[in-house]
């Protein structure tokens, strides 16, 4: 992994600045709080994200911005790599949001989990350190001054567990705390297992018993079978007997079935020809009478009839109008004959106009009494004549009715005449069918009587056996059968029950001896685990502990050696991985070296830590890149020079260091001079 680039956005004392990084040894140099040491976490922030307790949102985004983002290019196994991840405040906090990686131009948005997955799998690192802190990383690429210097100082055995997992030893120990939860759930298992199985011997013989009883059911039913069979053949004989005489009896059925039949035809056909003589002479009776109405009503004409009803409703029709206009008048006159009458009445009782209020004389009331007198004789006169006339007219209007009454008699007794004459035709014919079919059932009644004579003969040529004492011994051989059948259902209901208990008793002693196997196989996996397998974890972790640290030391020793340069002052590890310093034979406590002499040994660990990382996980992609935070901090001119050498020595193809010293400038490859200037951090 090489680094080629970098874009800070609102990243602490940054606003917007890019940043290039060349291969070779990079200097970023610049006085102390210019902004050096942000460039490295925002290196690790783009990698890995947001990490709670070393690295977090809030340290990150510039004060008073709402987002921010840093956007870092590097190449890796020839491929363009380009990730941007984005900070963003919410509320009280700062978090991430989702980020882009780009692969040789593929862009894709990805979650936070999902962009640090992308990149370890890229970088090579274990997959564990998705939802843990970047260890590897840390201590194999960029640790803090301060982060060092605290793990050379600090307790033992937190310094012990932070290397087995920086070295991936620490599996040894998980293996062995696994490996005893393993054996104590085996323990576990055993003795549940054994619990299920206390009864398998008892199972067994249980097994056994029910075995030698199916085994004799199977033999009663063995025996009974011959029985069955012999019986159902008799049974299927005596059936066939008994079928033989039920198609006689069948037929013998049929034929009484079809004398009864016959003997029936016969009888109806009697009674027919009774009846038929009866309504010949009931009809001959008929027609002689019918034949004598219709010669008495045979003078009749319809027409002259016809001709008469209508001048009759004609005549009917004008005088009832007549009628109708007398009775009009006669009733207009005697109204004006009573009005007449209540002027009469009125006019003698009265003495004042009731219009004009004065007095109404003798001489007015007599001339209007004379006048309507005379208008009363006139109306009774002409009301006499009209009542005359109307009654005259009534008596002309009934005359007529009586005669349209006399020709509709005449009328409807033409219409009388003209049915009987239909009735005496079909009354004729209707005799002709029945004298026909008087000759028709005469015939029929012989061929019955024929086929009488023939079924009688037929029915005398079957001799009926003795069919019941036949049906009797099928019913004793079929009830028999029964009997052999109900016990024969009773065993294999027995087997059938025993079968399943059996089997489940098999099953569950199958069962029982694959969990005693169970038991036996997890016995042997404890005993491995328990005397073999745990005491080879012990071993490989004391060769692999060893192994690295004899080449932790000897690192450690070369390193120190090169920094110090001092005879009188020996550097080597302790077994627990901390610094053990002689001067003159005499060990010396780490706080009373020099702070040159302190910078030394931490970065020796440092270097050394590095090597060891990168040789046991030869396969992760960051081992060209070095990122050295203050290494030189207290070092003399002499150590200064000798950094050159240290560069030199360890030959990585991108080395970056941050440090105010200016001697470094002189033989580093490129310098990057970083300045503050109104908060705001600035390339040079």
């Amino acid at each position: 992994m090489i680094l080629k680039g970098i874009k800070l956005e609102n990243i602490r004392s940054y606003l917007d600045q890019d940043i290039s990084f060349p291969e070779g040894s990079l200097l970023l140099s610049g006085d102390i709080g210019s902004g050096k040491s942000t460039i490295l976490l925002a290196v690790e922030f783009v990698l890995f994200g947001l990490q709670r307790g070393s690295l977090n949102g809030d340290s990150l985004l510039r004060n008073g911005k709402k987002k921010g983002s840093v956007e870092l290019k590097f190449m890796i196994d020839d491929k363009e790599v380009i990730i941007k991840r984005t900070l963003k405040r919410s509320g009280d906090s700062v978090v991430q949001d989702s980020g882009i990686i780009s692969i040789n131009g593929d862009s894709k948005e990805k979650s936070a989990v999902e962009l640090k997955e992308l990149i370890l799998n890229l970088l090579n690192y274990p997959k564990e350190m998705l939802t843990k802190k970047s260890l590897v990383y840390r201590y194999s690429v960029y640790t803090p001054q301060e982060e060092m210097k605290s793990i050379l100082l600090g307790n033992k055995d937190l310094r012990l567990d932070t290397l087995r997992k920086v070295f991936d030893i620490d599996k040894y120990k998980r293996i062995k705390e696994n490996s005893k939860i393993f054996l104590s759930k085996l323990k576990e298992d055993i003795k549940e297992f054994s619990g299920k199985i206390y009864d398998l011997d008892d199972k067994k013989k249980n097994l056994d018993v029910k075995n030698k009883d199916f085994n004799k059911l199977k033999e009663d039913i063995d025996k009974l079978l011959p029985k069955l069979s012999n019986i159902s053949l008799k049974i299927e004989n005596k059936k066939n007997d008994v079928k033989s005489m039920e198609d006689n009896i069948k037929i013998l059925n049929e034929l009484k079935k079809d004398l009864e039949v016959n003997e029936f035809k016969l009888k109806s056909k009697n009674e027919k020809v009774l009846d038929n003589n009866k309504n010949v002479e009931k009809l001959k009776s008929m027609i002689d009478g019918l034949e004598k109405e219709i010669k008495e009503n045979g003078s009749l004409n319809i027409e002259s009839i016809n001709e008469g009803i209508n001048e009759c409703k004609g005549g009917v029709n004008s005088i009832e109008s007549t009628v109708r206009e007398l009775n009009n008048k006669i009733q207009e006159f005697r109204v004006k004959k009573n009005n007449s009458e209540d002027i009469l009445k009125s006019i003698k009782a009265l003495d004042i106009c009731p219009t004009c209020k004065q007095k109404v004389s003798d001489e007015y009331k007599g001339r209007v009494i004379r006048v309507e007198g005379e208008n009363i004789k006139n109306f009774e006169n002409s009301l006499n004549e009209y009542v005359k006339n109307n009654r005259e007219a009534e008596e002309r209007l009934n005359n007529l009715k009586n005669n349209l009454e006399s020709l509709r008699i005449k009328e409807k007794n033409y219409d009388l005449f003209k049915m009987k004459s239909s009735e005496f035709n079909e009354k004729k014919e209707l005799l002709d069918k029945i004298m026909k079919e008087c000759e028709y059932l005469k015939k029929e009644i012989g061929d019955i009587s024929e086929n009488r004579v023939d079924l009688l003969k037929k029915i005398k040529e079957f001799k009926e056996k003795d069919y019941e004492k036949v049906k009797k011994e099928l019913d004793l051989l079929l009830e028999e059968d029964k009997l052999l059948m109900i016990k024969k259902s009773s065993l294999d209901t027995e087997i059938k029950n025993l079968g399943i208990n059996i089997e489940s008793l098999s099953k569950e002693v199958r069962e029982k001896e694959d969990i005693k196997s169970k038991i036996d196989e997890h016995k042997k996996i404890l005993n491995f685990i328990d005397i073999d397998f745990l005491k080879m974890m012990e071993v490989i972790e004391k060769k692999v502990m060893l192994k690295v640290y004899n080449d932790f030391n000897s690192l450690f020793e070369k390193w120190s050696d090169l920094l110090i340069n001092n005879e009188i002052l020996k550097v080597k590890l302790d077994n627990e991985f901390s610094p053990k310093i002689e001067q003159n034979g005499y060990d010396i406590d780490y706080s009373y070296l020099s702070g040159g002499e302190k910078t030394a040994i931490a970065l020796a660990y440092r270097l050394s830590l590095n090597q060891v990382i990168n040789n046991l996980m030869s396969n992760i992609k960051t081992r060209d890149l070095l990122i050295l935070d203050e290494p030189t901090d207290g070092f003399s001119d002499e150590q200064l020079d000798r950094m050159k050498l240290v560069l030199d020595e360890l030959n990585i193809k991108q080395v970056v260091i941050v440090s105010h010293e200016s001697k470094i400038e002189s033989f580093v490859d490129n310098v990057l001079r970083i300045e503050k200037k109104e908060h705001e951090s600035v390339i040079c």
